[in-house]
């Protein structure tokens, strides 16, 4: 597929890196995503919010953090998917302060507004710790939001 003339746009790879989450071929999905880079084949939102999940799944945060940078490098604006995703990573992890934190740059961005993924993840994750009193103050902060 990379050795086709014209190259295939990045709305086509984004689909077959998406395809290959699907199958968990997530170490596959960074190394094409890496050589759509050499090709010049800029990613976007939806590609860059799929490497994150990868990471997340290969237990590699620092690296889904990165990648988020990469966002605000290239001008582009996370998505409420592309925190949600951070966040369910560190939930899962049962790293919660980093999750809040994610959650407070969510809101200090202004441009994205959490859902009901989102607060439902954060709520999953303070439950877990066994910390009820916090998960019911930010499902009191969800409905007034």
């Amino acid at each position: 597929m990379l050795q086709r003339s014209p190259l295939p746009s990045v709305v086509r790879f984004t689909q077959i890196l998406g395809q290959l989450v699907k199958l968990k071929h997530y170490s596959q999905v960074i190394a094409l995503n890496r050589r759509m880079g050499l090709i010049g084949i800029a990613s976007n939102v939806y590609t860059l919010s799929i490497i994150i999940n990868c990471y997340c799944h290969l237990n590699q945060m620092g690296f889904s953090l990165s990648v988020l940078a990469q966002f605000f490098k290239l001008g582009l604006q996370p998505t409420v998917t592309t925190y949600t995703t951070l966040i369910n990573g560190f939930v899962l992890k049962n790293r919660m302060p980093e999750a809040a934190g994610i959650f407070s740059k969510m809101l200090q961005a202004g441009h994205c507004v959490p859902n009901v993924v989102t607060f439902s993840t954060l709520i999953k994750g303070l439950c877990m710790r066994g910390d009820n009193t916090a998960a019911i103050q930010l499902t009191v902060f969800a409905r007034i939001h």
